[in-house]
This record gives C-alpha cells, structure tokens and sequence, in this order.
C-alpha cells in the first residue's frame, strides 16, 4: 500500500473532506472525552445541590434541637 504522504506529514481529511491536524481517531476520542467530562460536571453540580440541601437540613435540625436544650435548661 502507498504511504498518504499527507497522513506521513500529520494532515488527514475528516467525513467532510476538511483537512485536519489531528487523526480522526484522536479527534472522535477527544471529542467523547469531552461528552464524558461535561456529563461528569453535571453530575456533580446536581450532587452539590443535594449536598448543600442536606446541609441546610441538618443545620435546621441543629437549631431545633439547640432551641429544644434551651427550653429544658430554662424550665428545668
């Protein structure tokens, strides 16, 4: 088979016939790369969400129970 002396100097033609730097290879595992992380930064910005919700829980929580303490310590 005859070397592509395009390929040989790093050019490659992507489905569009668009030349391109990088190998469609890399290219389509750069560009799934780039699908995972953003899904990873959703689940994480929803995951801080829940987490923060919670911590506003237990800190309600906490103030109820402090209220409570402080109406024994001063009744009793």
């Amino acid at each position: 088979m005859a070397k592509d002396p395009l390929a040989e100097a790093g050019l490659h033609f992507d489905e569009l016939n668009k030349l391109r730097v990088l190998e469609p290879e890399v290219d389509q595992k750069t560009t799934e790369l780039k699908e995972e992380c953003e899904d990873f930064v959703d689940k994480i910005s929803q995951f801080q969400k829940i987490v923060g919700g919670l911590i506003e829980l237990v800190d309600e929580l906490a103030k109820e129970a402090e209220t409570e303490k402080m109406k024994g310590f001063l009744s009793g």
